[in-house]
């Protein structure tokens, strides 16, 4: 027998990174008590995908168009990223191999941690707008901190072992570095482009997350670049008009949420009512069509309303892109 493979209780071979990750695990289990659980479980679901789509909306209709399509982008390629590699690694989860540690469930594959990499990339870049100085630091070092509480909730709950995490962090900054080297030259093509580049391009990024796979976020992809495409050529709308202070610009920015929020709903419960069986033919279709249409309405249909209903401006500058 191999010096690195361990027995299970179950008799099964496991491999020792594992055998060391369940002993990680195990031992921080040991904080059990209701108010842990509770904080563990708390900010494990703050990690979850309709949290952050929930914060992007936020942050696009409500705070800056511009910074809330960019850092939109950026979440579906590490989240595409993400499900990519655990697809290829297929790589299980501590539970599955060690029942007793399991207080969550997840149904895919384990390495890398989407949570880990996610909470990394999305709050770093959301740290970053931060001005320079004292305080930018204090918000990367908050963003960091709370990518590594994630990652220690995700263990507590024996759905990740460290070496998911690792994986998940470091994929994470591969994320990052695409962002920050590669966000200024694209938005500075796309600015001098037109409609027809732009939804070339958002079209090819969607095929190429096809050719991979994984229909959902090819619809999102192309949901998203044409929806944004689209906005900036006929409802160029501005997230920071009608924002001032008091009571009113609260209510605007509700306004604006509670209606772009509600036709996403609509969208998503129509869809679920249309959606056929997994083993249909049309599954796939209608999978695909989903998140096209949401995005869509996310990026250009709700912005137009909001600049029909008075709740928004339009932008002052002549913008054909970004």
């Amino acid at each position: 027998m191999n010096s690195d493979i361990a027995i299970d209780a179950t008799g099964a071979e496991t491999p020792a990174v594992y055998q060391w990750g369940l002993a990680v695990i195990k031992r921080i289990q040991t904080w059990d008590n209701p108010v842990v659980d509770g904080f563990m479980r708390g900010i494990s679901l703050f990690g979850t995908e309709a949290v952050y789509l929930a914060l992007l909306l936020l942050i696009f209709w409500c705070i800056d168009e511009k910074k809330g399509v960019r850092l939109s982008v950026m979440t579906l390629f590490s989240a595409w990223i993400n499900v990519f590699f655990k697809a290829l690694l297929h790589q299980p989860r501590p539970f599955q191999l060690d029942p007793s540690v399991g207080k969550s469930f997840e149904p895919s594959y384990g390495i890398p941690s989407g949570h880990a990499q996610m909470s990394l990339a999305f709050w770093t870049v959301v740290a970053s707008w931060a001005k320079r100085g004292t305080r930018s630091a204090l918000f990367l070092a908050l963003a960091i901190l709370i990518s590594l509480v994630m990652g220690v909730s995700r263990l507590y709950l024996g759905v990740h072992f460290p070496t998911d995490l690792f994986a998940g962090w470091l994929l994470g900054g591969a994320a990052l570095a695409c962002y920050i080297f590669f966000e200024e030259r694209i938005s500075n093509f796309l600015a001098k482009s037109g409609l027809r580049i732009q939804f070339i391009i958002s079209a090819t990024s969607s095929f190429v997350i096809l050719l991979t796979g994984n229909t959902f976020l090819s619809g999102a992809m192309l949901g998203m670049g044409a929806g944004y495409a689209l906005m900036l050529k006929f409802a160029p709308f501005a997230a920071k008009s009608k924002r001032g202070r008091g009571v009113k610009t609260f209510f605007i920015l509700l306004a604006r949420y509670v209606i772009g929020a509600a036709g996403a709903a609509v969208l998503f419960l129509m869809f679920q009512r249309l959606m056929p069986d997994t083993n249909s033919a049309y599954h796939l279709l209608v999978y695909f069509c989903l998140p096209l249409l949401l995005g869509l309405w996310i990026y250009a249909g709700a912005p137009w309303v909001f600049i029909k209903t008075r709740i928004a401006e339009r932008r002052e500058e002549k913008i054909t892109g970004e």
